[in-house]
């Protein structure tokens, strides 16, 4: 499904001016939490420096969910489809709660609770401070996100032309964001995100919903990066697999952290293992429990065979086509 003339534009206006807006709150809630009296903190956390980061955020909240329909509207236009929203937006809806319902308020005290549990716990000031910072702008930057996020979501679901919409990812991008570039998603589909991701979404009528393709699969995506950027987003060892042909999906989705173990001084993983993953073509199926048969022959990760294997591009593609790492 190629992008519609005008959206890439479109998406470029859009990102840059949620952008500004992220940096603006950040800037406001630096400049807020600067004032935290280490003589008085919970005082001054409760009288300053909560206050300004609450209204800091509101603020940033409220602009980017006004300007969802007028998205949305130009993104409809560039598809050749005509925006007539149901309903229309209230942008001051969607002011003063967090993503998972709590009160501002609320959910900015857990960035000051680090700070008190550091200063309990003899951290110095300088380094409690900064603890404290760190996760005071994650919830800033990762709330101003989802609003606009929210608000594009809400505003394609009074849109009878919107059919769902496609993630898209921005550079730089951690791997798991660059595995769902260009996805498709019904519009009541909710958005996975990680904190701090800036990840958007476009509106997608129902013709391009019919379309095959994507506008940027992750293939692309990975092609489209420097090996500086490839290396950062996937780690070295698997970016170097996926440049000698592994499938992007098959590399990331082997480093869940709940299925990767080590094993004398060697990576593994337990993904796609079973009867109805690759284990069949790993060998040596046996029950252990569970509802399918696994695999017996450990299955390295993709860095891990490029570790072992060196500098033989011939050999690390047979071995990451023996362990399941090429479609």
């Amino acid at each position: 499904m190629g992008a519609p003339a005008g959206a890439a534009d479109l998406d470029a206006d859009y990102y840059r001016a949620q952008q500004r807006i992220v940096r603006a709150a950040v800037d406001q809630a630096q400049a807020a939490w600067a004032q935290l009296n280490p003589r008085d903190a919970s005082r001054s956390w409760d009288e300053q420096v909560r206050p300004q980061v609450v209204a800091a955020v509101e603020q940033a909240q409220e602009r980017p969910a006004a300007l969802a329909p007028l998205y949305i509207a130009g993104t409809l236009a560039a598809a050749g489809a005509v925006s007539a929203p149901l309903r229309l937006l209230v942008a001051s809806a969607f002011v003063g709660l967090a993503a998972n319902g709590l009160l501002l308020g609320a959910l900015l005290d857990f960035a000051f609770g680090y700070y008190r549990r550091a200063r309990l716990a003899d951290v110095p000031e300088t380094e409690a401070r900064a603890i404290g910072l760190a996760r005071l702008l994650t919830y800033v930057s990762t709330e101003t996100a989802d609003t606009a996020r929210l608000a594009l979501h809400v505003g394609s679901i009074v849109e009878p032309e919107v059919a769902g919409y496609e993630r898209v990812v921005h550079l730089p991008a951690c791997g798991r964001c660059i595995l769902l570039s260009g996805r498709l998603y019904r519009y009541s589909t909710g958005f996975l995100r990680h904190p701090r991701c800036d990840c958007s979404m476009r509106p997608v009528t129902h013709d391009q919903w019919r379309e095959d393709g994507a506008n940027r699969s992750p293939q692309a995506l990975f092609n489209g990066m420097t090996r500086a950027q490839q290396d950062k987003a996937f780690g070295k060892g698997d970016a170097a697999a996926i440049r000698a042909g592994a499938d992007i999906g098959r590399v990331v989705n082997a480093r869940r952290a709940v299925q990767v173990y080590v094993a004398g001084g060697y990576e593994f993983t337990r993904e796609a293992i079973t009867s109805r993953g690759i284990g069949r073509q790993l060998g040596e199926l046996a029950k252990q429990g569970g509802r399918y048969r696994r695999s017996q022959i450990p299955r390295p990760t993709a860095a891990q065979l490029v570790n072992a294997v060196g500098s033989d591009t011939d050999e690390l593609v047979r071995q990451l086509r023996r362990f399941g790492y090429f479609l």
